[in-house]
């Protein structure tokens, strides 16, 4: 996978100043940071699991009524929730009940519902202890160490020219053909996300080309 540093030499490289004579780390980092956040926002438009992670097995203990300190720190949202008990396999896990509020019901032997209320995760709580997996989205910090991945394959071949097409006047000759390759490959990175997520039972957006927000770009 791509980083900071391949990213920025891309940048250089259509900038003609590969040798960063003129344009340095610190003068481009915060234009990637630009960049990636603009990429991860395109890639969740089309529903594209750039941030869709697998968390768990958790254990949550008898009466427990949240994750405690095992509710990962990057959650944005979370997407589902699966429960067992302790010990138990894979395949024993079963969906739990998303509701918009705790309910009022004495606690049972399994959690059954969980709550995602003001940033936390919530339970009625159990009367035994039960080992919960969980699928949330998560935040990606923008990287800006040289050595840092970008997070997910490809990601260079956007970010580079877009890099650069920030990096010089707006609307200049070279912006815009910066802009146009920047676009042309984020096409080409979402048309192949696309087309490998085709047998997964989920709604996405509709790819089609070009769809990018041009007005952001600019």
């Amino acid at each position: 996978m791509a980083t900071v540093g391949d990213a920025l030499k891309s940048a250089r490289s259509f900038l003609g100043d590969d040798n960063a004579l003129t344009w340095s780390d610190s003068v481009l980092v915060p234009k990637l940071v630009e960049a990636h956040r603009e990429l991860v926002l395109e890639l969740e438009l089309y529903g594209i699991p750039v941030t869709r992670v697998t968390a768990g097995p958790f254990t949550v203990t008898a009466g427990a009524k949240d994750l405690g300190l095992n509710q990962p720190a990057d959650i944005v949202e979370p997407t589902s929730m699966f429960e067992r008990a302790v010990g138990g396999s894979m395949d024993d896990f079963v969906p739990m009940v998303e509701l918009s509020s705790v309910p009022e019901l004495d606690p049972v032997s399994s959690l059954i519902y969980w709550v995602w209320e003001q940033e936390k995760i919530k339970f009625v709580g159990a009367t035994e202890s039960r080992e919960v997996l969980l699928k949330y989205r998560k935040s990606i910090a923008a990287p800006t160490l040289n050595t840092a991945q970008l997070g997910f394959i490809f990601a260079e071949l956007f970010i580079g020219p877009r890099v650069a097409s920030l990096a010089v006047s707006p609307g200049s000759k070279e912006s815009v053909a910066f802009e146009a390759m920047a676009r042309s490959n984020l096409d080409k990175i979402i048309q192949m996300n696309v087309v490998g997520m085709q047998s997964m039972p989920r709604r996405r957006l509709p790819y089609r080309r070009g769809r990018l927000m041009r007005g952001r770009l600019r």
